[in-house]
């Protein structure tokens, strides 16, 4: 009798455990391939007949690529397999886009699928590990990494700003 309860109980474990393992398998795999979403604190709207999203208030856009925030978003997608794809984003006012271990900042910026750019304007920096970039224009190929940093105009700089490594 003990042993038998003894078994009850062990199977009971091994399939509460199961359980478990299914319930986060389930939840890092979902989150792991969700390609997009887009959060706003004041208001999202859809627009489907336009296939528009305009969010404001501390947006939040994620893709596959990188992480934006921004006071406000417009962003437009297309429809294939019953997914949104997200083709054009636009973001307005204190946008900062992290893409792997830089992290872009600008007055705005506009994000284009088919090619892979990021372009950011208005001062703009990048800011990485070890150095520091500020400019007016920034066009980020994601695809091929490659960064072009403008000034301004004819008055303005470029300005870099590296670490030392002394220690190395």
């Amino acid at each position: 009798m003990i042993a038998k309860s003894f078994l009850l109980e062990k199977c009971n474990l091994l399939l509460i455990i199961k359980f478990i393992f299914l319930f986060f398998y389930l939840f890092f795999f979902s989150t792991a391939n969700s390609e997009s979403y887009v959060k706003a604190k004041e208001s999202l709207v859809w627009d489907s007949e336009n296939k528009s999203y305009t969010a404001n208030g501390n947006v939040e856009f994620k893709n596959e690529k990188f992480i934006a925030f921004a006071d406000k978003m417009v962003a437009q997608y297309i429809e294939k397999d019953n997914d949104e794809i997200f083709t054009v984003v636009e973001l307005f006012d204190n946008v900062i886009i992290k893409f792997e271990e830089e992290t872009f900042i600008g007055d705005y910026a506009i994000y284009t699928r088919n090619n892979n750019i990021i372009r950011l304007t208005g001062d703009v920096s990048i800011e990485s590990p070890a150095r520091l970039l500020k400019g007016n224009e920034l066009i980020a190929d994601i695809d091929n990494n490659k960064r072009i940093l403008n000034s301004g105009n004819n008055e303005s700089l470029v300005e870099v700003l590296l670490e030392s490594n002394e220690n190395d």
